[in-house]
């Protein structure tokens, strides 16, 4: 008995370990991009060309990297919608952060700009450039600050 279980452990580790191995990043161009990614990056970056397109794929999910010149970085899912936009502390397109969050910001800290912007499950968070982050729920209420 011990030896089926201990063959059975074995299996589901190498698939396992097969899998993530199985992972792979590839350089892709704009145009392979799916319709949403490509629609975000005419709106908010216009004829702007990234520095490379990453497209990592795994056996249960496709992700895309963007990157910019000046370390901007774009992720996106599958479907090519926006995951999270990261200016690595140099401010984002304004046009990219949701009305409401961008209002509440001006009005409570008028001096800052966003660096940085996620969505998750449970809502967005965003970095300011004196580094205070701030977390909204998904009908961009302000929720608390994380520092």
């Amino acid at each position: 008995m011990r030896t089926k279980l201990k063959l059975t452990a074995y299996l589901i580790a190498g698939l396992l370990f097969g899998f993530s191995a199985n992972a792979q990043k590839t350089v892709i161009k704009k145009e392979a991009l799916p319709a949403n990614a490509q629609t975000f990056l005419k709106t908010h970056f216009g004829s702007k060309k990234p520095s490379y397109i990453l497209q990592d794929k795994e056996i249960l999910s496709t992700e895309y990297k963007v990157q910019f010149d000046k370390q901007l970085e774009i992720e996106f899912d599958k479907k090519g919608n926006w995951k999270e936009v990261d200016g690595k502390n140099d401010k984002i397109p304004k046009s990219i952060i949701p009305k409401k969050i961008a209002s509440y910001i001006k009005t409570n800290f008028p001096k800052e700009k966003v660096t940085k912007i996620e969505i998750g499950s449970s809502g967005y968070e965003t970095k300011l450039t004196n580094g205070l982050e701030l977390k909204f729920n998904l009908k961009e209420d302000f929720i608390k600050i994380d520092k």
